[in-house]
């Protein structure tokens, strides 16, 4: 039975434009402090580096980073101290500490928009323009972000994506924009939070460094870090104007494992009960229809929520540091647990040569929920009231395979020399494994296919950066499907 509430009016959490436009008339020109966010593959293979080697001890799977906590971190080391690599690693973080401070224009161009898409996979449409710079005032930290679109998916042609106004207090940084965010240690998906849908505007707090508790007991939990956010989905979809909401909490037990446990829930939108009491069952779990009160038509089930938890754990193999990585998330509950899982699993180590650095990586998901029996199909990434899905503006907010999916991946990034870098994947897809139309975004049936990419990008001089990224898909697939046989993407990066 489908039940119908009386209309909730629904209200957008800011008005993002008028913040934005606001915020840049009152600015001015001091030094600049920025959030990292995710897609520098250098910067995170540079940053794991020396965590991994134990020369500094921080978080590094919960994007965006902060800046102040990475500057900290790498202030009082002594590069006589290091050894070669975790030198170069330290001068890079050095540099790119820099630029983030700088305002940069991006163009790119190409056939087609990337579907698949990882950690530092760019390309959302087929071509954009894209211009960012950073002020700080005082406290406050303001970001601007500015694109045109060409033929995008979802009709926006001008977007504000990547803006945001913060203030710092004390070692909080509370702010409103919309960040495109990455939780987990995966380096092609994140089940639960990735960049590949566009970010949803909101509020967020987070913490700013990710010293230890002084307490006895909980300073066992090591440095430790706190994301979370209030979003406002779109109003063009099944209940409109949904919210997001989501909190991120890791620590680090021992200096060789990092430790994730995350919750994301739509709650909200027209038409749907947005009281206290409504938010208190989502926050306690007390969601599932039957259970606690909760309704069986469902009139009253506070929203549609994903848990679970990442780890990252390193080891050294003779000489050689291997990370081992793994993320379950859960799209119900059981016992206070998460139930019905989807899963990624993956192995990273750094690659260094006499004429390149690098990082390589294998890494495999599965977004079938409860994936090892298969026995929920067409359940992760959907919900019978939510039902335009575990998604914003057509594409999935966790794994960009969508759901029912398997994707094993096998990729690396290499620096070479000071002027050229390379990032390559091989990868095995198996999309909408049960092959229903409509349920998943990339595919409308069944597709298995091999693919190959690369990226190559070349220091035209200190302020410009050229890049060109292909793809080619090795089987035929349908007509109808998201993905094409071949793309070539050109981007140029000006550093202004």
């Amino acid at each position: 039975m489908t039940f119908k509430a009386d209309p909730i009016p629904s209200r957008t959490l800011f008005n993002f434009n008028s913040v934005v436009a606001a915020l840049f008339l009152v600015s001015t020109p001091l030094v600049a402090k920025n959030s990292i966010e995710p897609g520098d593959e250098a910067l995170r293979h540079h940053l794991q580096l020396l965590v991994d080697e134990g020369v500094i001890n921080t978080l590094s799977t919960t994007w965006p980073l902060s800046d102040k906590e990475i500057a900290s971190s790498i202030a009082s080391l002594n590069e006589d101290e290091l050894t070669a690599e975790q030198s170069q690693s330290l001068n890079a973080l050095q540099q790119r500490l820099l630029n983030t401070a700088s305002a940069s224009t991006v163009i790119q161009y190409g056939n087609r928009r990337q579907e698949l898409r990882g950690f530092a996979d760019d390309f959302r449409e087929q071509g954009e323009i894209r211009f960012k710079s950073s002020e700080q005032v005082g406290l406050f930290t303001f970001h601007l972000q500015a694109s045109a679109v060409d033929n995008p998916l979802d009709d926006k042609e001008v977007r504000l994506d990547g803006s945001y106004i913060a203030v710092d207090l004390k070692n909080w940084q509370f702010g409103a924009g919309a960040v495109d965010r990455w939780w987990g240690p995966g380096w092609q998906g994140s089940l639960i939070l990735s960049n590949n849908a566009r970010p949803s505007p909101g509020i967020f707090l987070n913490r700013n460094t990710t010293k230890a508790f002084n307490l006895p007991v909980l300073r066992m939990l090591g440095p430790w870090s706190f994301s979370s956010f209030a979003n406002q989905l779109e109003s063009d979809r099944h209940i409109p104007e949904a919210k997001l909401l989501g909190a991120r909490f890791t620590f680090k037990p021992i200096d060789s494992l990092e430790v994730g446990l995350t919750r994301t829930a739509q709650w909200g939108g027209d038409g749907r009960p947005e009281t206290w009491d409504s938010l208190k069952d989502l926050i306690l779990g007390n969601d599932n229809v039957g259970d606690g009160g909760i309704e069986l038509d469902g009139s009253n089930e506070p929203g549609n929520q994903l848990g679970g938890i990442d780890l990252r754990w390193t080891t050294r193999f003779a000489d050689q540091s291997v990370t081992f990585y793994g993320q379950l998330i859960g799209e119900d509950e059981a016992g206070g647990f998460p139930s019905r899982k989807i899963g990624l699993f993956g192995v990273e180590t750094p690659v260094n040569t006499d004429w390149s650095n690098g990082r390589i990586f294998l890494e495999a998901s599965d977004t079938t929920m409860d994936f090892l029996d298969d026995r929920f199909a067409n359940s992760a990434y959907n919900h019978s009231i939510y039902q335009s899905g575990y998604r914003y503006r057509g594409n999935a907010i966790g794994a960009s395979t969508d759901n029912d999916s398997r994707l094993l991946t096998l990729g690396g990034m290499h620096e070479i020399g000071p002027l050229n870098s390379l990032t390559w994947k091989a990868q095995y897809a198996s999309l909408n494994r049960d092959g229903s139309p409509g349920r998943n975004t990339v595919a409308s049936s069944h597709e298995q296919t091999g693919i190959v990419s690369a990226k190559f990008e070349r220091k035209l001089n200190e302020q410009v950066c050229l890049g060109v990224n292909a793809t080619h898909i090795l089987n035929d697939v349908t007509p109808d499907s998201r993905i094409s046989k071949s793309s070539i993407q050109v981007s140029l990066t000006i550093q202004n």
